[in-house]
């Protein structure tokens, strides 16, 4: 499955084939954790999901078969819950994953959530259930050097933190360095560095100002001390010291 699109109908087979191997890895294995549903009911769950997100797709694009949202969405209150119910859908299966160390499953269920997250945010819009999507785009950013893709990436990043729910963007509880909306922020960051496009640096940088001011003067010095170690292009080092002049430059007295 690409990372870019999400492919409906092999969503709902990656669902069965992984939820087939959780299942035979938990009749062999004793692991019950108490807040944790059995494999087999997530795997329901999120393939119910699926079918879902497919309905609601072919209503979106003209190919309705006729059922209402009210009828598509009847374990949700409001369809704008529908994106994060799979995540969290999605999370609980690759926690499993994880008890059960089951890797590669893992990585898989992990990586399904950037098609999902990206689905939601073109065509619900809100998302509040971000750091399985913000930890598989950071493993996927850290698995190539290809500026196209990167660029690509970045186009991803960007979307999903522009779909992120109005209570993620306030960013109220700053205590936790790990929160997601930093991370995504901040990785976005580096990623849209590492592009080498000064019109890509220079939008995901202004958005670093707005949404993480705190954290935009360690970022940019950083960004610096890395022109160095890498070897940027030149291009690449002006876009950065002039933010890194914005906002480390000291106040004359």
């Amino acid at each position: 499955m690409s990372v870019v699109e999400i492919d409906l109908n092999a969503l709902a087979d990656v669902v069965d084939e992984v939820t087939a191997a959780l299942e035979q890895a938990y009749a062999e294995n004793p692991i019950r954790p108490s807040d944790l549903a059995d494999p087999h009911q997530i795997g329901e769950n999120l393939k119910q999901f699926a079918q879902t997100v497919q309905q609601v797709d072919a209503q979106y694009h003209g190919n309705s078969d006729g059922k209402s949202r009210e009828a598509l969405t009847d374990k949700l209150d409001d369809l704008g819950q529908l994106g994060d119910y799979g995540l969290a859908q999605l999370n609980a299966l690759s926690r499993w994953a994880g008890l059960l160390e089951l890797e590669e499953l893992q990585v898989t269920l992990d990586e399904l959530a950037i098609p999902i997250a990206l689905w939601t945010a073109r065509n619900i819009g809100s998302l509040q259930e971000l750091r399985n999507v913000v930890d598989a785009l950071s493993r996927i950013a850290n698995q190539t050097q290809d500026p196209d893709f990167l660029a690509e990436l970045s186009g991803i990043m960007d979307e999903i933190a522009n779909a992120a729910a109005p209570v993620v963007k306030e960013d109220r509880d700053k205590s936790h360095a790990g929160r997601p909306w930093r991370v995504l922020n901040l990785n976005h960051g580096v990623v849209a560095t590492r592009t080498h496009d000064p019109a890509i640096m220079e939008p995901v940088f202004e958005q670093i100002l707005l949404r993480l001011p705190e954290d935009a003067p360690t970022f940019f010095r950083e960004g610096m001390e890395q022109m160095d170690v890498i070897d940027y292009p030149g291009h690449v080092r002006e876009v950065m010291e002039k933010y890194y002049k914005m906002t480390n430059n000291p106040t004359l007295h």
